[in-house]
């Protein structure tokens, strides 16, 4: 049986590219290089996992869907991942991706969804957005394992509520260790804390916000039932336009299945919108397989 070897949630805010452009002319934001080094750490980590295969679940912020067409939860299972699209590569100067997908454990996990009570959408035809790039990036710059896309709607209501991200994670980390190979695979997850893009409150959502350290107690001590509680759109939204990305975060803790992170950063100043970085080794993980 496939085993998994790591699972790790990271941010997908585009300053950080920017600042890791910054960080060597001495130009970068201390608050954001905070964050790099963060990534760092999870970057070593997931190479002490030695994994063959990467699971990446992201999201996309209205680039190829819109309120009229957008998969609550989907497979992409075409030849290749590509991105971001080309007016993100323009405006924030990401660097692109392009990854194969590995086929066979894309397959297997819309196929095995169904048996536990998820209906997984699936595609051959999508790009994949900065929250996909930008932690492959950081995280994997090797560009050198497969991959597995699985897109989640953060954006566009009706969202599910929190406790179905949760399950949906459970599921993905029990299939994972259903299917029948051999092979090491990792998860990475991303997601916001609170985060009002665009909108007047766009600055009440960096630095110390209340929201974010009483959702950072609950993530630390791995109370799910408390967290999901708080997990609704309804609720989410009221924290900022954003803030229903935190989702993404949730899905991260389900898969974990009770077990805590060795690896838990909340970045909260200044340079941008809080953020959370957490991982979990095979060690973490074989501690929370409920």
């Amino acid at each position: 049986m496939a085993k998994l070897v790591a699972l790790i949630a990271a941010p997908h805010d585009p300053t950080l590219p920017i600042a890791a452009r910054l960080e060597p002319l001495g130009k970068a934001h201390p608050g954001a290089v905070a964050g790099l080094e963060h990534f760092a750490a999870l970057r070593e980590m997931l190479t002490d996992a030695r994994p063959d295969v990467l699971v990446s679940i992201g999201s996309d912020h209205f680039g190829q869907w819109f309120m009229n067409n957008m998969p609550q939860f989907m497979v992409g299972k075409a030849t290749r991942l590509i991105g971001p699209m080309k007016d993100e590569q323009d405006a924030w100067g990401l660097e692109p991706v392009d990854l194969p997908i590995h086929g066979d454990l894309a397959r297997h996990i819309l196929r095995a969804g169904l048996n536990e009570g998820v209906d997984f959408s699936f595609s051959d035809e999508f790009i994949a957005d900065h929250s996909f790039t930008i932690p492959l990036n950081f995280l994997r710059p090797e560009h050198d394992l497969p991959v597995v896309p699985l897109f989640i709607n953060l954006l566009a209501p009706p969202v599910p509520p929190g406790w179905r991200y949760a399950e949906v994670g459970k599921v993905v980390r029990k299939v994972i260790g259903d299917w029948d190979s051999d092979l090491r695979v990792a998860i990475i997850g991303t997601g916001h804390m609170s985060n009002a893009v665009g909108s007047p409150r766009m600055m009440e959502t960096t630095a110390e916000a209340d929201w974010d350290h009483e959702m950072w107690e609950l993530v630390k001590a791995g109370d799910m039932e408390e967290i999901t509680k708080r997990s609704t759109w309804d609720q989410l939204y009221a924290h900022g336009n954003g803030t229903p990305g935190f989702l993404g975060n949730v899905m991260a803790l389900g898969a974990a299945g009770g077990a805590k992170p060795s690896f838990a950063e909340l970045l909260a100043n200044e340079a941008q919108p809080a953020v959370a970085f957490l991982g979990w080794t095979e060690a973490d993980l074989e501690g929370g397989a409920s």
